[in-house]
């Protein structure tokens, strides 16, 4: 059976249910079983392994990830399809589902669940990692709650749309260089790892995506240990790249205010430049002299 086959009687099956899929919605669903079995392995899982699925939709690729893992977080806001999927997959015992929005946490940020499964796979000796097909109007802020979570997960795959992975993994000085990049790969190593085309989806996107792939750098290379001060951090360059245009002298004082540190002293040739032009591990320095004492 084809996989447009087999996804007509998902059609069919979800119809019977009352939903539809919407993508306006991020309901985008990854119908190529070769791509799911790509992504479960750029994941890696072992069975010592906790994986987090963000958004498991028709459990495609969740079945790939449990064949792998020793355990398996599905994460999925919509009831329906998350009753679909449950059945579909009772026979595995390594899955616990969640119904929730990812975001659900105290003011948008990440449901607890995910911070209770990087603590217990921690204990337990093994890794977290993130495997997501993100919806495109919310991969950045979940993108910035991964790096705010704590312990960091190990790795995350993220399937999002071309631009953002281009933002995430930009080097300074480009025109996609943005706050997100440094928050990003002040935590993480960012690989692109694969263009993913519209016609491998249902319904069609009308963009192209991509498969983005976060490693965790080790401690002392540019890692904040805390997710509270990666979390501050994040407040500060957001506000430093809130006007890029302007050069430090003017948007540094308002981001250690922001972020509700003194700002540091510098060079006025350093001064001179925009945050733009700057990498992440010089910003994260800053960051630092703005806070003494604090751990690094």
């Amino acid at each position: 059976m084809s996989s447009r086959e087999a996804f007509s009687n998902y059609l069919a099956r979800m119809a019977a249910i009352g939903f539809r899929p919407s993508s306006a919605l991020g309901q985008n669903f990854l119908l190529d079983p070769t791509l799911h079995a790509w992504i479960a392995e750029q994941a890696g899982p072992t069975p010592a392994d906790t994986v987090v699925e963000i958004g498991v939709g028709l459990g495609f690729l969740t079945r790939e990830l449990a064949a792998r893992a020793g355990r398996v977080l599905g994460i999925e806001i919509d009831a329906r399809l998350l009753q679909l999927t449950r059945a579909d997959l009772a026979g595995h015992g390594n899955i616990e589902w969640v119904e929730a929005d990812a975001l659900s946490g105290p003011g948008r940020t990440l449901l607890p669940a995910v911070a209770d499964a990087a603590r217990a796979a921690a204990e337990r000796g093994g890794r977290l990692l993130v495997v997501a097909n993100l919806p495109y109007s919310v991969s950045g802020p979940l993108l910035a709650e991964l790096c705010a979570l704590d312990p960091l997960p190990a790795r995350a795959v993220v399937l999002v749309q071309k631009e953002m992975a281009a933002r995430v993994a930009a080097a300074p000085g480009s025109a996609d260089f943005g706050a997100l990049s440094v928050q990003v790969q002040a935590a993480f190593g960012a690989r692109l790892l694969r263009d993913v085309p519209p016609d491998v989806f249902r319904p069609r996107p009308k963009v192209v995506s991509a498969l983005l792939q976060l490693d965790r750098r080790p401690p002392g290379a540019l890692l904040l240990r805390t997710g509270d001060e990666r979390r501050r951090f994040g407040v500060f360059v957001r506000e430093l790249f809130r006007q890029r245009r302007k050069v430090l002298r003017h948007t540094l004082p308002a981001a250690a205010a922001a972020a509700g540190v003194v700002p540091p002293s510098l060079a006025a040739e350093v001064l001179a430049q925009r945050a733009e032009q700057l990498d992440a591990g010089v910003l994260l320095e800053w960051w630092r002299a703005c806070c003494p004492g604090r751990p690094a």
